[in-house]
């Protein structure tokens, strides 16, 4: 073998070692590389639509769901919500269902209706994950939250 061929194989060799280093990697979690600010931009626009169009009204409502409505990768909106919320999907979308909990026990139209219809009508599958999700958002059972807003 001759001195040009081995320059030409190392030269060779070079050029893939600088492409391999230089290369973009590929997560092998399988996650997807996106910063902060898109992160942000992802949730602000997950929160607008879920008011827009009352999606925690949905008793099915799923991850997929949303993303799909939205054109997001799964993965990207769970990560948006995970950082800027205060939990994952459910606690998440339960926040939106308490809120409008909180308009249908004190609203004054909504008196006559139980705690379970109020579950119903926020969303919730149950009575049960209802209690335990307003107690846990607003430190009191929703009964005695509207008592408590009754008294004012």
């Amino acid at each position: 073998m001759n001195w040009t061929m081995i320059a030409i194989s190392l030269t060779l060799i070079g050029i893939v070692l600088i492409w391999y280093v230089k290369r973009p990697k590929k997560a092998s979690s399988g996650k997807v590389d996106i910063d902060e600010e898109e992160l942000g931009m992802v949730y602000n626009r997950t929160i607008e639509l879920i008011n827009e169009r009352k999606f925690y009204l949905n008793k099915s409502l799923k991850l997929s769901d949303l993303a799909s409505e939205l054109s997001y990768n799964e993965r990207i909106l769970s990560r948006s919500i995970n950082k800027f919320s205060n939990g994952n999907f459910n606690k998440f979308i339960n926040s939106f269902r308490i809120e409008y909990s909180k308009d249908l026990l004190t609203g004054g139209k909504f008196d006559h209706y139980t705690i379970e219809a109020i579950a119903d009508e926020s969303g919730f599958s149950n009575k049960v994950s209802f209690y335990n999700a307003f107690k846990s958002e607003t430190g009191m059972s929703p009964t005695q939250y509207r008592a408590s807003k009754q008294l004012n």
